[in-house]
């Protein structure tokens, strides 16, 4: 349910039956974010569990907005703060299967690939994960994810409910250059590839296949058309990895993890590549999809801002496939289970989940 202001989500609020295991998912707009220390002490003070994060963008159908609440109820069998290597889960992990574990996560935290291995540790492949990395528009790091605690920074939140979903996950890009070895890295920070300053191979690459000049000084503007794929599960999957900016020593900086070891491409994309990976992904899940189902949606920024004035053109060719209206958020990292089951961070690519409502 979107709700536009506060005073929406109070009204929406006060009319539902909440119950003991009852938690509302709550995905915040960023420019509605200025009221979430009113938005957690109204709800602290109906006593109402709750968990959810901060977002660049909402996703509503066919529209993307900056400002409201996304707002779903769901029977939770265990919800909790995550932080590097400190979980502790108090339920039967027996009985978990076939359930869905919303995550979401700090996007801009270092420690990301942390929290989400924190989380698949504990958990496994019993369930199937769907979310996406909370954060800002500006790509400014600070606090985004929260429950009836307060607001934090550096951490995830998880939630196990006993709905079965239906996922899957495109990116339509498509390689331009490689293999190549990842020899030095740490956590997001990308230092070298082949045994050379990462920087120097990947302006080699962009400039000799695209026939631009890249300086450091406009990196961004070149790497957002331009990212990372790390090859996954033993050659079958390709995950994406978005370059966002270089550090004082000419580093690269992605959004989550770039294993050292890894082998990866540079890639490349068109709209035209990015849309039909859209209409792949609302076709696949609808084939599989439950009688009764709430679309959940995690897209990424910077595809986002990579397809511009196109973005409405794959929220439309997602809507045009489900019975039921599209929620969701633009993300800094896109959360999902792999074909093994096992828990990946996506960059630049589209999630979507449909969890049963049965």
């Amino acid at each position: 349910m979107y709700l536009k202001t506060i005073n929406q989500l109070q009204s929406y609020v006060d009319q539902l039956e909440i119950k003991e295991k009852d938690q509302l998912m709550i995905i915040v707009g960023e420019q509605s974010s200025k009221v979430i220390y009113d938005l957690i002490s109204y709800l602290n003070s109906k006593n109402i569990n709750f968990f959810g994060g901060i977002f660049p963008s909402l996703l509503v159908e066919t529209q993307d907005i900056r400002e409201g609440f996304i707002v779903h109820k769901y029977h939770s069998y265990f919800t909790s703060l995550v932080a590097p290597n400190l979980l502790s889960v108090d339920v039967d992990l027996d009985s978990i299967g076939s359930c869905t574990a919303i995550v979401f996560a700090d996007g801009l935290s270092s420690k990301m690939k942390e929290l989400t291995d924190t989380i698949y540790n504990k958990l496994g492949n019993r369930v199937t994960y769907v979310g996406g990395g909370a954060g800002f528009y500006d790509l400014e790091h600070r606090p985004c994810i929260f429950n009836n605690e307060g607001v934090f920074e550096d951490v995830a939140v998880v939630s196990i409910i006993p709905n079965q979903s239906t996922l899957c996950v495109k990116h339509g890009w498509e390689k331009l250059a490689g293999p190549f070895s990842i020899t030095k890295s740490n956590e997001n920070t990308l230092t070298e590839i082949d045994c050379r300053n990462a920087f120097d191979v990947y302006q080699e690459i962009i400039e000799n296949e695209e026939d631009i000049i890249l300086y450091s000084t406009d990196f961004f503007e070149i790497a957002k058309d331009h990212p990372f794929g790390i090859v996954k599960n033993t050659g079958q999957e390709l995950v994406v990895r978005d370059p966002i900016a270089l550090n004082e020593k000419g580093e690269i900086i992605c959004i989550a993890d770039v294993p050292e070891n890894s082998v990866i491409y540079v890639l490349k994309g068109n709209k035209d590549t990015l849309l039909n990976s859209s209409m792949e992904v609302a076709r696949e899940c609808s084939m599989n999809a439950p009688m009764k189902y709430h679309p959940l949606l995690f897209d990424c920024i910077s595809r986002a801002m990579f397809l511009g004035e196109f973005f409405k053109q794959e929220l439309t060719n997602i809507q045009s496939k489900l019975k039921y209206p599209l929620e969701g958020a633009l993300s800094i990292g896109e959360i999902s289970s792999l074909k093994n089951g096992m828990l990946e961070i996506h960059n630049k690519s589209s999630i979507l989940g449909l969890l049963d409502i049965a």
